[in-house]
């Protein structure tokens, strides 16, 4: 991933001077980029590129960035919040990090879990293996998708995953994330920024939902103005649960106090997964982030258990999203898979009233 780490260097704000003409060039493309954006958004107006829509409902969430602001916790969220007032909901994701080749992929029937993170992607699998009951398909074309979780499985709402940005399928509703931290990332466009679209598409959404929230009125970067009068609902992650990799028990996370552990991750923000399991009171002798989605090795697991023993470590720790890459025995160390949960700090009545409406 030294290519990632590189792109994100030069994109910085605290750019080493070497890296200004290379991010010149980014900058340049992002002009290119910025017209093909209005070419597609002028496209699907005048159906020159042709949006369907689906015989059910269609939720999206997304966001206007690239990387991770906490999209899957907010989907899993919607999705058992549907199921516990009578729905029947199916997910749609793109299958991120999957090797599939079919239209239409299968990762949960709503029963069983039915193909691996290596085809299906890990996030997928991971919110199959959480929502066991309610169906996951992954595919590039979500009307086709769509179509097959409606004849097989009787969905009547259907959750987009990471949907803001995909206009061939028409949607009722529009969920917007945006990072508290970090909003716009570095505030530029593709290439030379983060951002997917510009800013002013936030327009699209019919309510805003702020992740990670950290307290202010608005992340730092958005103003009134660009969300006015959409509905606001802020969040957090919070730690839900302890699961023991090789059978599923469940440790009381306050068994964690003040108790020696390592962790690692491959995730868009480590950072947080390092600080919700500090705010446990655990301490954290030992942390190892990778890339998001990466595929671990077996030197990269013999390297996290020698590194948390030399620490003094008697746990290890990773998220469920990584955990699903993983099979048992790869660690000897009691090892167990963290599951996040989304918190809704402000506006619960909002997110209730747009989500079963």
């Amino acid at each position: 991933m030294r290519f990632e780490r590189l792109y994100y260097q030069v994109i910085s704000l605290q750019r080493k001077f070497y890296h200004l003409p290379l991010y010149l060039i980014l900058k340049l493309l992002s002009l290119f980029y910025l017209w093909g954006h209005y070419f597609r958004m002028w496209a699907y107006r005048w159906n020159l590129f042709p949006s369907h829509k689906l015989d059910c409902r269609v939720i999206s969430v997304g966001n206007l960035t690239l990387g991770g602001t906490g999209k899957t916790p907010v989907v899993m969220m919607i999705a058992e919040t549907l199921r516990g007032n009578g729905h029947k909901p199916g997910i749609l994701s793109r299958g991120y990090g999957g090797n599939t080749k079919n239209e239409v992929n299968v990762v949960c029937d709503g029963k069983n879990i039915l193909l691996s993170p290596e085809v299906a992607g890990d996030e997928a699998v991971m919110m199959a293996q959480r929502l066991q009951n309610v169906p996951v398909l992954v595919g590039s074309d979500r009307y086709q998708t769509g179509r097959y979780a409606m004849e097989h499985f009787g969905v009547d709402t259907l959750i987009l995953d990471d949907g803001f940005q995909h206009l061939a399928l028409k949607r009722d509703m529009n969920i917007l994330l945006f990072d508290h931290q970090r909003p716009f990332g570095n505030g530029q466009l593709f290439p030379a920024g983060e951002l997917r679209e510009p800013k002013k598409e936030a327009r699209r959404a019919d309510f805003v939902c702020i992740t990670r929230f950290g307290g202010a009125s608005y992340p730092p970067g958005i103003n009134e103005h660009l969300i006015k009068d959409l509905p606001i609902v802020k969040s957090t992650l919070r730690l839900d649960s302890l699961l023991k990799f090789d059978n599923g028990e469940i440790l009381d996370k306050k068994e964690l106090h003040n108790q020696p552990v390592a962790a690692f991750s491959g995730i868009a923000n480590p950072d947080d997964f390092r600080k919700i399991l500090e705010q446990t009171g655990a301490r954290l002798v030992y942390y190892h982030p990778f890339p998001d989605h990466h595929k671990y090795t077996l030197s990269d697991l013999k390297l996290i258990e020698s590194s948390a023993r030399k620490a003094g470590a008697k746990l290890i720790l990773t998220t469920e999203k990584d955990g699903v890459k993983l099979k048992p025995g790869s660690i000897v160390l009691p090892f167990y898979k963290v599951a996040l949960e989304m918190e809704i700090l402000e506006g619960r009545e909002t997110f209730n009233q747009h989500v079963l409406n």
